[in-house]
């Protein structure tokens, strides 16, 4: 919790805090306190001798005088008003007043009552962090003084007195001093002290942070396997639909399977967890507390097996562009060449080479034209489409794959809006039209081109009425380089997904289906 969550109920004067109002209220309790009982001793002792003749009435009256005013300094400490050094130097100079008024009412008690102005003047250094003490210092040895020249002058004391009292007004500045020291130095503490916690109050935002945000997911673990912390990621991994309490809840309630390998781990060993969620590899790292607590971090599988082959992409996606240049050049004059042999020729078996040689030319061709592609997969500008536009692009590629108008079925909404980029998307239809005219029985109503919205999203469907395909080939539809197709690349579909995903949608294969389907997904546009 930080201190802007608490909200402060009254002003703060400039330069003291909270802590500063709490010491200056113990201090007016500790002046009500010594109110009341100067109040109880001026009621026990008023016939006694221990006043002045007549004076009993008087040291009530400055007692209740000082009860009174200490009462109405809670009000001012509650409202925070006035100031605060300004509410503690009324107080500091009421005490030395009153007191002084009191020390006049009897000889007895001059010198004792002399001494509580010691504490006012301790207590107002501390509370104040040691400023104006030596002024208070200063006004209550000029009180004494001005009180003990007074009562020479009346007669109730000798000057040989001066001595003590100048001993009590040293004490006076002496008590200041050392309080004005003491202060100090609890100030730098007190400064130390914040300036640590504020250090570990960040330390403690940066470590929720990354935790919060790291892509392994952590479990603290007492020894009686009592969780003491889940982060987000771990609940995620874990597949856990429950509320995990700190303290509380048991990590047999997480994860029986969990719970019982992972008692038997020995600190750095590592096992191996599969979760509805995820394929895990989890490590367990002791804390070397008396508890016995451990971390158990869970880390994703699939997401090391994603990184390993975005690296292993990315080397090859550039690889293959620079071949895919040097290639390129040689290639059109070698397809050239083909096509002059072609024309000049007459004999069948010559023709046939040439043909051959032009076949694979286009083929080579096509292989460098997905590559480039591939490489260029990030440079988007998407446009809106309707159903008018996709049934045109639709019509557009049927017609280059010399597909026959009936073996086509279209069914979209007519409020069918999104945006996508309209080369990209051209890749994405014509890969997967082509495959599954490849794979239909080239029969009327042989593919279907269906588009769904539910909700804000559009769902686009290519189904072919073809055998479908095994289950051991479906994991490895997107993966580049694999094909099924003696004359295919491997990459049609690779680069679909590709492109799908630098569009912000998702191409999948849909089992189930009694050929094959395919799905793009994308947001809907209004």
């Amino acid at each position: 919790m930080n201190a802007a969550a608490t909200p402060t109920l009254r002003p703060i004067s400039p330069g003291y805090f909270a802590s500063h109002w709490r010491s200056l209220d113990y201090f007016n309790l500790y002046r009500l306190t010594l109110a009341v009982a100067l109040v109880f001793t001026g009621i026990l002792f008023s016939t006694s001798d221990l006043f002045r003749e007549g004076a009993s009435e008087r040291f009530q009256g400055y007692a209740y005088a000082y009860l009174v005013i200490a009462a109405l300094f809670v009000l001012g400490i509650r409202a925070r008003w006035p100031g605060f050094q300004i509410q503690l130097t009324t107080h500091i100079t009421a005490d030395i007043v009153l007191i002084m008024l009191m020390m006049s009412t009897s000889t007895q008690l001059a010198g004792g009552m002399g001494l509580l102005l010691a504490i006012s003047i301790a207590s107002g250094g501390l509370v104040g962090s040691g400023r104006l003490t030596l002024l208070y210092a200063a006004m209550a040895s000029i009180a004494v003084l001005l009180q003990h020249g007074f009562s020479i002058l009346g007669g109730s004391e000798v000057t040989d007195s001066f001595f003590q009292v100048g001993l009590l007004c040293a004490g006076y500045f002496a008590i200041g001093l050392l309080a004005h020291a003491l202060t100090l130095r609890a100030l730098r503490s007190e400064r130390l002290a914040q300036q640590q916690a504020d250090e570990l109050a960040l330390l403690n935002r940066i470590n929720t942070l990354a935790i919060e945000n790291s892509p392994d997911g952590l479990l603290a673990v007492r020894g009686d396997s009592v969780v003491r912390h889940a982060s987000p990621r771990a609940v995620t991994l874990l597949g856990i639909t429950t509320e995990v309490t700190p303290g509380s809840t048991r990590l047999e309630d997480l994860s029986p399977e969990l719970a019982r390998r992972s008692q038997q781990m020995r600190p750095g060993a590592t096992l191996t967890l599969n979760t509805a969620a995820a394929q895990l590899r989890v490590r367990c790292i002791p804390l070397e507390t008396p508890d016995n607590s451990r971390v158990l971090v869970l880390e994703d599988q699939s997401q090391a097996a994603q990184a390993a082959q975005r690296l292993k992409l990315a080397a090859l996606g550039r690889l293959t562009a620079n071949i895919a240049h040097e290639i390129r050049n040689p290639l059109s004059a070698i397809s050239h060449a083909a096509q002059l042999l072609g024309e000049e020729s007459h004999d069948a078996t010559q023709t046939r080479l040439t043909g051959i040689i032009e076949n694979n030319a286009r083929r080579l061709d096509r292989l460098v034209e997905e590559v480039l592609t591939l490489n260029r997969r990030d440079r988007l500008n998407p446009v809106s489409f309707d159903a008018a536009t996709l049934h045109m692009l639709i019509d557009e590629l049927r017609q280059t794959e010399e597909i026959p108008a009936d073996a086509v079925i279209v069914s979209m909404p007519d409020t069918l809006h999104f945006q996508f980029d309209p080369d990209h998307l051209r890749q994405i239809v014509w890969n997967l039209l082509r495959n599954a005219w490849r794979y239909s029985r080239k029969q009327a109503g042989s593919l279907r081109f269906s588009a769904q919205t539910p909700g804000d999203s559009v769902q686009l469907d290519i189904e072919d009425d073809g055998p479908g395909l095994p289950p051991e080939h479906q994991g490895k539809l997107f993966e580049p380089f694999f094909t099924t197709d003696a004359q295919g690349t491997g990459l049609g579909l690779f680069l679909a997904r590709e492109l799908a995903e630098a569009n912000h949608a998702t191409l999948a294969y849909v089992p189930g289906a009694s050929g094959a389907r395919f799905r793009l997904s994308l947001r809907g546009s209004e």
